[in-house]
């Protein structure tokens, strides 16, 4: 049993745990957002698997009509799951986080199945913060995780990635290229970025005309941004290969020389597992400003450079693309720290990725229960 929001930074890891678990059936919860990543990656799959979607927002509105709408949600999809358990009887739970994880795995506890919370980012949120008293396991992406107090066991995992992010981190360390040939990847999450797609764009342009006639620009932009970010490299003769969705991102990563990227969990995980150099620009609004705090963690051990962009001015970016791309040692220098700082984790993870870790976790915990019930039986 899967458990996510609708967000790609809750379905992408659950993805990733799901490809390495291929000879099981899943039962999927999440919201309608979530519906069509899920969807979308089973069509091209053989596995079997069933998906229910719940409708939770968040209680945490101000506006008490809209709490009072939000708990309502809550026990309906309560009701809902533990009707669907009832008859499905899942052998193990694991969440990843966001509102629609709660009911799922409160219906999970009820029935006594051996449940995980999964946090992807380096503050745990709200909803994984209430689960974690009633799982058997919360497993973290960061090694210094906040506001995990009094909670225990506890195990770090790392946050499962594609393993073809992982490929690239093992098989390349940059290296420096001619400055005719140097390409940015830009991407703002799953959702995109405005900020991305006019003041980003906006400081790319404006770069001396030496680096604009050296670089390649892959970026992703909301559909409704797209033909002004095309129009303005276009104006501003930038090669650009700009698009809504990478089906494939990680060939982007591949490509790239440098990338510019929110900091929510799933970016951070994969800038890690490949090992490529990054801009951090985390979102301001992030609950209790998360992304920053992952950005932090690459920051003070040497691997990337954030940017806030409300403290730091648009001439402040212009000057970090500016020095990095005439001192591509320092990407050098990042990219061999981010593989160091990949293998400390790693051994902390006794050599296995975060997927194996997990499964490895899930299989131990499911024939632990299977046991249990044979000796009570």
């Amino acid at each position: 049993m899967f458990v996510a929001g609708g967000t790609g930074g809750h379905i992408y890891p659950s993805l990733s745990l799901i490809t390495k678990m291929k000879d099981f059936n899943f039962l999927i919860f999440t919201d309608e957002r979530g519906r069509g990543y899920y969807e979308n990656y089973f069509i091209k799959t053989k596995l079997n698997y069933k998906i229910f979607c719940n409708k939770v927002t968040s209680p945490s509105n101000k506006k008490i009509i809209n709490k009072i709408i939000a708990l309502f949600q809550l026990f309906a999809s309560l009701v809902k799951s533990l009707s669907i358990l009832a008859v499905q009887k899942p052998d193990m739970a694991i969440g990843f986080g966001g509102y629609p994880t709660v009911a799922p795995m409160l219906a999970a506890k009820f029935f006594s199945i051996p449940s995980i919370i999964h946090e992807q980012n380096a503050i745990i949120g709200r909803g994984n913060k209430l689960l974690s008293k009633i799982t058997n396991k919360l497993a973290l992406s960061f090694v210094k995780t906040k506001k995990i107090e009094n909670i225990k066991n506890i195990i770090f995992t790392g946050n499962p990635v594609r393993t073809e992010f992982e490929e690239i981190g093992n098989n390349y360390l940059y290296q420096q290229t001619s400055k005719k040939s140097f390409t940015i990847l830009i991407y703002g999450g799953s959702l995109g970025a405005s900020y991305f797609s006019k003041e980003l764009t906006s400081v790319i342009c404006s770069l001396p005309e030496e680096i604009k006639k050296s670089i390649k620009i892959i970026q992703q932009v909301r559909i409704e941004d797209l033909e002004n970010v095309r129009n303005n490299y276009k104006t501003h003769k930038i090669d650009a290969e700009v698009s809504t969705f990478f089906q494939n991102i990680f060939k982007k990563f591949q490509l790239s020389h440098l990338i510019i990227t929110r900091s929510g969990g799933s970016s951070v995980a994969e800038i890690l597992a490949s090992c490529r150099p990054a801009i951090f620009i985390p979102l301001p609004n992030s609950f209790e400003n998360h992304q920053f705090e992952n950005a932090k963690f690459f920051e003070i051990n040497k691997c990337g450079w954030i940017f806030d962009q409300i403290k730091n001015s648009e001439n402040d970016l212009h000057n970090l693309i500016k020095d990095i791309f005439k001192n591509q040692k320092k990407l050098i220098s990042t990219s061999k720290k981010l593989r160091d700082l990949s293998n400390k984790l790693s051994n902390l993870r006794k050599g296995k990725t975060p997927s194996d870790t997990l499964s490895d976790l899930i299989l131990e915990m499911t024939q632990d229960s299977n046991n249990e019930m044979r000796i009570l039986c």
